[in-house]
């Protein structure tokens, strides 16, 4: 019995919203799938502030308005670990309006607003604040506003789960400083839109630290400006990126440049910056990102931001999907599969997670259940089906099964597990065995890639896609694994010969099939529903667990 005094509480009445699904019709003879829901909503036992819906909703004054660019310059000032500086945000009027958003930590101080040269009043409301125009702003015009401010920014506590600045040393004493901020959110640092939803088209970061050290952000490098004691270093971004992925990375780097000419015979620049002493390691296991590239090119189309290249940056802390300038600091080291899952999992969010983004953080598993079934396409590849499914039987290891994937909408909601990874990808895993056609399989991947180039998206969307392309009514399947924390159940009894089965949790408009195994060779494909169904078979049979994510109990 769950008690309704555990429904989190949510502020203005605002519940968790769930998007259309076929699997949340409930008719009769599928009550069952009431209850599950239920339990779905009740597993969200958190409750959310008046700040984190400031951050995840969207109210008039953010939807009133596209940010079409950012120019953002900041001077780091690593004696008083502090930031100052300013940002110029771009931004097309989609509805007339006087009033906007933008979101930068109340620690943060702003100095000033202005547009056209003229202050601007704003009014802050934590970690949002509210800008006035004198005169209201027109439907299709464009316009811009610059931002300056200063302070000292969050320190990182446990980065990149628990993000901020890292004002740390390399092993040589030098100062190394780096920003990981996702789920904390860019405005953490620097003033933005700061929701997923809003991307900018292009943005200009222009970062000015000591002259003995190097500053490399996202994008190219399009010039270094000496300043006395210190040098400005100037990036540019050519495609749209989610705000958390710009970032900063200051150190005494050692930087090599390499190209590598893709499938596609296009020729595709890539840069590394690593601490100076491990510059040779460096060069001898990054290697393997060449060989990552083609294999992801393969299977998910061409390198999505061809234009700003492909980068590698040596980070204090694991790794983060930085868009052109992805982190790095796992040490050098391969897993026991041979490759070193930072690099192939951060840059495979180069596609899943940069180029089809999520537009709201209850879908993140968009990100990360895609970047951690092409950990599973990459080692397929290089090292076949039998050595890829020993390492997913690990990953299935991990899965908790006490919060659903997907989470409440419009509270910036960041999971409190890990299933939205490995959960994630066993759904991947099981669809691809139900579909039990490689080649539509991964061409249902490769479209989905290309037809959601720099795309934002929802769970409904990608759902949808993926039912519709593979022709298999997936959809309900897809949204029990997402939204139930239950896996499906598969009851089945056996007696003098006849085996006896049936779906313990499944209603019937999700059809699930499973493999019956017998012997090395033979498989038998069973279409079971909630009625019981026979099978006369020999003993020494077994359900297929390793390609369908399942449990199985046995009856008396």
């Amino acid at each position: 019995m769950y008690l309704f005094s555990k429904i989190p509480q949510f502020p203005n009445s605002q519940i968790p919203r769930f998007p259309n699904s076929s699997i949340l019709r409930f008719p009769d003879s599928h009550i069952l799938c009431f209850f599950l829901l239920l339990t779905s909503y009740l597993s969200f036992a958190q409750s959310f502030s008046h700040t984190d819906t400031l951050r995840g909703g969207l109210r008039p004054e953010r939807t009133s308005f596209d940010v079409k660019h950012y120019n953002l310059s900041v001077k780091v000032d690593i004696t008083n670990k502090s930031i100052s500086g300013s940002n110029e945000i771009s931004f097309g009027v989609v509805e007339k309006t006087k009033k906007i958003q933008i979101d930068l930590f109340a620690n943060m101080i702003v100095d000033k607003i202005s547009m056209k040269g003229k202050s601007l009043s704003f009014k802050r409301d934590g970690n949002a604040i509210f800008i006035q125009f004198p005169n209201e702003l027109t439907k299709g015009s464009n316009e811009k506003i610059l931002i300056e401010y200063h302070g000292q920014p969050r320190a990182a506590v446990r980065p990149p789960w628990d993000g901020g600045f890292s004002w740390t040393k390399d092993p040589e004493g030098n100062p190394w400083v780096t920003v990981s901020c996702e789920g904390l959110g860019a405005s953490v640092w620097w003033p933005c839109k700061d929701h997923p939803a809003d991307e900018p088209e292009s943005a200009d970061i222009h970062v000015e630290v000591p002259s003995e050290l190097t500053a490399v952000s996202n994008g190219n490098l399009i010039s270094k400006v000496a300043k006395g004691s210190t040098t400005q270093w100037n990036w540019h971004v050519s495609y749209p990126i989610n705000t958390y992925n710009i970032s900063l990375n200051i150190a005494k780097y050692a930087h090599w440049s390499e190209q590598l000419t893709q499938l596609n015979g296009k020729t595709l620049d890539l840069d590394y910056y690593v601490l100076e002493k491990n510059l040779d390691k460096a060069r001898a296991h990054f290697q393997q990102s060449r060989e990552m590239l083609l294999i992801f090119e393969k299977y998910f189309g061409p390198y999505p931001f061809p234009k700003d290249g492909y980068c590698l940056v040596e980070t204090d802390y694991w790794g983060m999907e930085h868009q052109s300038a992805v982190a790095y600091g796992n040490h050098y080291k391969n897993n026991p599969f041979g490759f070193d899952f930072i690099i192939i999992h951060e840059s495979a969010h180069e596609w899943f997670g940069n180029s089809i983004s999520c537009s709201d953080h209850a879908d993140l598993w968009i990100h990360e259940a895609t970047g951690t079934y092409a950990e599973a396409v990459y080692l397929e590849e290089k090292m076949g089906k039998d050595m890829t499914q020993k390492y997913l039987n690990g990953q299935k290891e991990r899965i908790k099964g006490k919060y659903p994937i997907v989470g409440p909408y419009g509270v910036n909601y960041q999971s409190p597990d890990s299933d939205m990874y490995f959960k994630g990808t066993w759904m991947f895993h099981t669809i691809r065995s139900i579909v039990n056609d490689d080649l539509l399989w991964f061409k249902t991947i490769k479209d989905f890639c290309l037809d959601f180039y720099h795309k934002n998206t929802s769970t409904e969307e990608v759902v949808r896609y993926f039912d519709n392309k593979l022709n298999k009514n997936i959809k309900p399947l897809m949204d029990f694994y997402l939204f139930m924390t239950e896996y499906p159940t598969l009851e089945y009894k056996y007696l003098g010969g006849t085996l006896t089965y049936r779906w313990k949790n499944l209603p019937d408009n999700i059809h699930m099939p499973v493999d019956l195994l017998k012997g090395k060779s033979d498989k038998i494909r069973l279409t079971p529903t909630q009625n019981w169904q026979e099978l006369k078979i020999e003993n020494g049979f077994q359900f297929d667990t390793e390609h369908f994510l399942m449990n199985v109990e046995k009856l008396n």
